[in-house]
């Protein structure tokens, strides 16, 4: 059985919670709206288009559950969100289902934090889910309100954007010798450590609990090097290009089930959560071993860096061509600086709306901002110092051979969620 802090509030809790399963809320959402005959346009929406400014209400929703002044205005977040689906062609019944889906898939998240957590008090989740149905409400009436014209990005913002991203991608060679200059030095850092330990060992001064804490030691960073090694010839096979694709048809629902399941251990042994959530099919054409290697990537680091919480696995349909998984976790988020270095490196598309926070879409984000640089010495393995950035420069060029999309979102304290966006039927070069 799962357990919370005991200074947590249940509100809290439940925020954290609801907060911590928000792309698979957002998923199952599209899911229930696109089983919808009476909704047969969802299908021609892109997930950006789709989601548009419902992750921005549901952080306003939070911010009244904690009773905190919100950042942002629901009613006029409400009339921004009904006029872009009336420019979509959508009537005002089909986004009133629309609202009924979301409020459905709500209730659905704060039932199972119930069965999650039973030593809440069902008070408290009752009082939320009220509070949540008056929010809605709020929305539902500011969306088919009289629309006020929703604020847009100008054009000219997107292309300089665009070329401030391709400016980026010249400098990811020199970027990728920062990666292995810093993993020599972890392997330097994890030797020495194997060397004294092995020195002190072999003391006759040291007790036998002594000399067990050594072995213990030796053994630990004995196996440290060996994953550095191991992910140093896999990154190297992939830059040689040594590593084609092997195209085949399987079932991607099933493979990321059976990846969980494995995981569950390590989940338990760290008190953690570990859930899928997803279609229980989704039949593709594409490099399976390549699949796997970058959603076990992505669930082992996601398990290793969270301390409390869950850690939830995702996938989804797009569309006809375009299929999507993704991990979130609730840990610290990454270092301030390194989601920028991410961006660059591991994000080749623009996303005009984010799941997390509104101002995590980068480069264009839902609210215009100044333009961000790359923070000086920092090194995408600076989040552990052991060898992550490795890892994630292997699932970089994994994607690229699969000519898929790797997004990420973080927020410090709050929790990352990486997403892979790729082709339902990948071509062989």
């Amino acid at each position: 059985m799962a357990t919370l802090s005991a200074d947590q509030h249940p509100i809290q809790a439940l925020v954290s919670f609801l907060f911590s399963r928000r792309e698979t809320l957002l998923n199952n959402w599209r899911a229930a709206c696109e089983a919808d005959p009476q909704l047969p346009q969802i299908a021609l929406l892109g997930r950006e288009e789709f989601n548009n400014l419902i992750p921005l209400m549901l952080d306003i929703i939070e911010q009244h559950l904690l009773q905190q002044p919100p950042k942002d205005d629901l009613m006029a977040t409400a009339l921004s969100h009904g006029l872009h689906r009336w420019q979509k062609a959508n009537g005002l019944a089909d986004l009133i289902r629309e609202f009924n889906h979301l409020a459905a898939m709500i209730e659905q998240e704060v039932l199972l934090f119930g069965q999650l957590y039973p030593q809440q008090d069902a008070k408290w989740a009752l009082q939320a889910q009220a509070q949540i149905n008056t929010l809605l409400r709020t929305a539902v009436l500011g969306s088919i309100s009289k629309y006020d014209e929703l604020q847009r990005l100008e054009a000219s913002s997107r292309a300089a954007s665009l070329q401030h991203a391709l400016e980026q991608m010249n400098a990811l060679s020199r970027q990728r010798g920062d990666v292995l200059r810093t993993s020599s030095h972890d392997l330097r850092g994890g030797l020495g450590i194997i060397r004294s330990a092995a020195q002190l060992i072999n003391l006759e001064t040291i007790s036998d609990q002594e000399r067990q804490q050594y072995q213990e030691m030796l053994n630990r960073n004995l196996g440290n090097v060996q994953s550095m090694l191991s992910q140093l010839m896999d990154l190297a096979r992939l830059e040689a290009g040594l590593d084609p694709l092997q195209i085949e048809a399987f079932d991607a629902a099933e493979l990321l089930q059976e990846l969980v399941t494995g995981a569950q251990p390590l989940a338990l042994e760290r008190g953690l959560i570990l859930r899928a959530d997803g279609p229980a099919s989704l039949r593709v054409e594409t490099d399976r071993v390549k699949i796997y290697r970058i959603a076990q990537n992505l669930i082992i680091n996601a398990l290793k860096y969270t301390t409390t919480g869950i850690v939830s696995v995702t996938w989804s349909v797009e569309s006809d061509w375009r299929w999507n998984f993704s991990v979130q976790d609730s840990g610290p988020g990454l270092p301030g600086g390194l989601i920028e270095l991410f961006h660059q490196q591991l994000k080749p598309t623009v996303e005009p709306t984010s799941v997390l926070s509104p101002e995590e879409g980068q480069p264009t984000p839902v609210h215009p901002d100044q333009a961000h640089t790359v923070p000086a010495g920092v090194s995408p393995a600076s989040r552990a110092g052991t060898g992550e950035g490795v890892g994630l420069h292997i699932v970089k060029r994994l994607c690229e051979q699969l000519r898929a999309s790797l997004e990420v979102e973080s927020i410090s304290g709050r929790g990352t969620v990486f997403r892979l966006r790729m082709l339902v039927h990948t071509q062989s070069r």
